[in-house]
């Protein structure tokens, strides 16, 4: 037998080709090189390939490196079926077509005839994420750490390196947050689909006791907040609560039978919305905003406001004025206003009407204080 390395080790584009490649043969489904590619390019099918893959290298207009990676699916596909007939046998994989749309099937009895190779590939990259988590314990939230690495010589070598400086990963913001010692385990309520009993303070009002179904958690501008069920209250899923506001330990609630969210719910929760509140009855609109300057244009465009944000004029002199314009279509809550109003006169919401009418009532309002 040809001792051959590993095919699917590095960060290669003929490795990412074969893991592609492999994934495809080991499902028993039909595959040819158009389909490796298609999902390399992040397409839902051969079909929405703009050329065919001995052309694609010559006409795409992607970067020169990734033409010249493409070249590689040519290495990578033949490779892999040679190192699984090499283990299963030479009638293991199936061909049917002619040279140009060629296609193959793998019809071995091993289902994973590659395992060896697979699974070295997944203990490298845990040994890279094991050495992540010893240079990064700064970014970590310290509760975190000590929940999961408890009694392991993990945490050890962590501590040890944070007191010799050899850190080389920190968090801009302070993560001694208050619960911040709950995360873990709602982290193991949401995996384990446990409901838990919490004592929960609202904004102004008094305590009330939340039978909570955990779904999801995220983070905000340094705050924590919680998303799920709650028997007997509106919404009936997305109910979000700050951690900040418990009162004491969440108490687990075996016997209550968890309400989980819908598939996907939490893909779309988040989507017209920056940070995460949605303000009742509220509808995502269109909304362009100004950039009054090219450092606050740059300074937008590399770190976005929201993902629907989009160029609606590139900055330089236009008619009225020099500036540049943004589009996004969101919904108006809090936190987009503070995102804006952050960046003080070098932002301005231009429409629709409404919205910049909000806009500029809290800026009176702003103004009036300091009067």
């Amino acid at each position: 037998m040809v001792i051959r390395k590993n095919l699917f080790d590095g960060e290669s584009y003929k490795a990412e080709f074969a893991i592609i490649t492999y994934r495809w043969l080991v499902s028993r489904r039909w595959v040819t090189y158009a389909d490796v590619l298609a999902e390399y390019l992040g397409l839902e099918s051969s079909t929405q390939l703009e050329y065919s893959v001995s052309k694609y290298y010559e006409y795409t207009k992607d970067d020169d490196a990734r033409k010249k990676g493409i070249r590689e699916l040519k290495k990578a596909f033949p490779e892999v079926c040679s190192a699984i007939k090499e283990r299963v046998g030479k009638d293991s994989i199936e061909e049917d077509g002619n040279n140009r749309n060629k296609r193959f099937r793998y019809v071995g009895k091993d289902n994973d005839p590659l395992a060896d190779m697979r699974n070295a590939k997944v203990i490298n990259n845990l040994r890279q994420y094991w050495k992540f988590c010893q240079d990064s314990a700064g970014f970590f939230p310290k509760s975190w750490l000590e929940y999961f690495f408890k009694d392991c010589q993990d945490l050890l070598d962590m501590k040890a390196k944070r007191q010799k400086g050899e850190q080389v990963i920190s968090a801009s913001i302070d993560r001694i947050l208050t619960n911040i010692e709950y995360l873990p385990s709602l982290y193991e309520a949401i995996s384990s689909k446990m409901v838990l009993e919490i004592d929960y303070k609202p904004f102004d009002e008094e305590i009330v006791t939340l039978m909570f179904h955990p779904h999801y958690l995220k983070e905000y501008n340094g705050r924590w907040h919680l998303f799920g069920h709650v028997d007997g209250k509106d919404p009936e899923f997305g109910y979000n609560i700050a951690l900040d506001r418990i009162q004491s330990k969440p108490r687990e609630r075996s016997r209550v039978e968890y309400v989980p969210a819908p598939k996907h719910y939490y893909d779309d929760f988040f989507n017209d919305i920056v940070g995460t509140t949605h303000e009742e009855d509220a509808v995502a609109k269109h909304i362009i905003v100004r950039a009054r300057t090219n450092y606050m244009f740059n300074l937008i465009k590399t770190k976005p406001i929201h993902a629907s944000q989009t160029i609606a004029k590139p900055f330089g002199k236009h008619d009225d004025g020099e500036y540049g314009e943004f589009e996004l279509t969101i919904e108006v809550n809090n936190e987009f206003m503070g995102r804006v109003l952050q960046m003080g006169d070098g932002l301005e919401v231009m429409s629709p009407p409404e919205v910049r009418e909000r806009f500029a009532n809290r800026v009176k309002n702003m103004m009036e204080i300091y009067k």
